[in-house]
């Protein structure tokens, strides 16, 4: 008698792996954004440190569009992964610094987009940022 697996058998196995397999990678792609929306929420975090330490020094807030990553002269250099960053000022004495996901920010009502102001308030539609303990 030959000694081996049945195809009944190998069956069986590649079917329990595939339900293991069909429960494990949504709860990973889960934790990969929740990861990623809290490492965006860092960068934003110095990217608001930096303006401050600017403001303080120039008595202005210095803006930078650039989508993909920021460096401007706030020391502070960011670059993307899973977000696209930018810090607005649209005046001398306000600023936003948004991160959004994917694609470059346009404001804090558009999908999967983080943002902090100049005062430290945070705002957004993250789903996996929770902006009341943000602000508290």
């Amino acid at each position: 008698m030959k000694k081996g697996f049945t195809l009944a058998e190998l069956l069986v196995t590649i079917v329990i792996l595939s339900v293991l397999a069909a429960i494990a990678i949504p709860g990973f792609s889960k934790s990969r954004d929740k990861a990623a929306a809290a490492q965006a929420v860092a960068y934003l975090r110095t990217l608001r440190v930096g303006e401050k330490m600017y403001y303080a020094k120039n008595a202005i807030y210095v803006g930078c569009a650039n989508a993909t990553a920021v460096k401007t002269n706030l020391g502070v250099e960011v670059t993307e992964e899973n977000y696209k960053f930018n810090v607005l000022a649209p005046t001398n004495s306000t600023f936003f610094a948004r991160a959004r996901k994917g694609t470059a920010p346009t404001d804090c009502t558009s999908t999967d987009v983080i943002c902090v102001d100049q005062t430290g308030n945070w705002s957004g539609t993250s789903t996996y940022v929770n902006f009341t303990k943000l602000n508290s």
